[in-house]
């Protein structure tokens, strides 16, 4: 059976002048849906805050956590109307990786049942937190390819680039369960030494693929950070 194409177009857009405002404009159709939370209610957290997040299937609503937003790397993470995680964003400083396994993903991964597992939309490997407003329940060739982004993440800020690495999980209307029914990825670079900007997005269904469907995704995702000079 031939796989099932995922919502949106696989994109590449490259300019000299690349915002990440305009990617995220691309992937926000979804916030309505989801109604993700404009960030009106914001609170800060820090390493130890944020262990304190309850593992719950349900956060507060149309909630926003930040981390560390004067520093070199700070995180974001928003849930929607229900309280489930959203969006999560990241700008990757001095890499620092967090523990890639918690509690929190191994309750989150039992809530999809077989086949699921418990990961983090922004990565272990760029400091992606462990709380329950970055871990929902992937299938594994969905898990597979967030791991590549994870590697593609890394290599993109090898040397003098910026990163910013954004994921947003969309839920299927009028439903309330916690599994999302697929991800927008969308990764900024910029060079710190001269002026460049390139951005790549990506689409993909939270949902078991066939082996020359999981390579399509991954070969995809490859072309356009080799594109963006990572």
């Amino acid at each position: 059976m031939r796989d099932r194409q995922p919502k949106g177009r696989v994109l590449a857009v490259l300019a000299a002048t690349a915002s990440l405002a305009v990617m995220a404009g691309a992937g926000s159709s979804a916030h309505a849906d989801t109604g993700s939370p404009d960030g009106a209610q914001a609170v800060q957290v820090n390493a130890t805050d944020a262990a304190d997040i309850p593992c719950a299937k349900y956060l507060q609503k149309k909630h926003t956590y930040r981390t560390d937003p004067a520093g070199p790397s700070w995180q974001t993470y928003k849930t929607d109307k229900l309280g489930r995680p959203a969006h999560a964003e990241i700008r990757v400083g001095a890499v620092d990786r967090d523990p890639r396994l918690g509690l929190c993903e191994a309750v989150v991964g039992e809530w999809g049942g077989p086949g699921h597992v418990g990961a983090r939309m922004i990565p272990a490997g760029v400091k992606g937190a462990g709380h329950r407003a970055n871990v929902v329940p992937v299938a594994k060739s969905a898990d597979r390819i967030l791991k590549a982004v994870e590697r593609k993440t890394l290599r993109c800020n090898a040397g003098y680039k910026i990163v910013t690495l954004g994921v947003t999980a969309h839920y299927k209307k009028n439903d309330d369960g916690v599994v999302p029914s697929w991800f927008s990825v969308s990764l900024e670079v910029k060079n710190r030494a001269i002026e460049f900007g390139a951005n790549s997005f990506l689409a993909f269904d939270n949902k078991e693929y066939t082996k020359a469907g999981e390579r399509r995704l991954l070969d995809s995702l490859a072309d356009q950070v080799e594109a963006m000079r990572c």
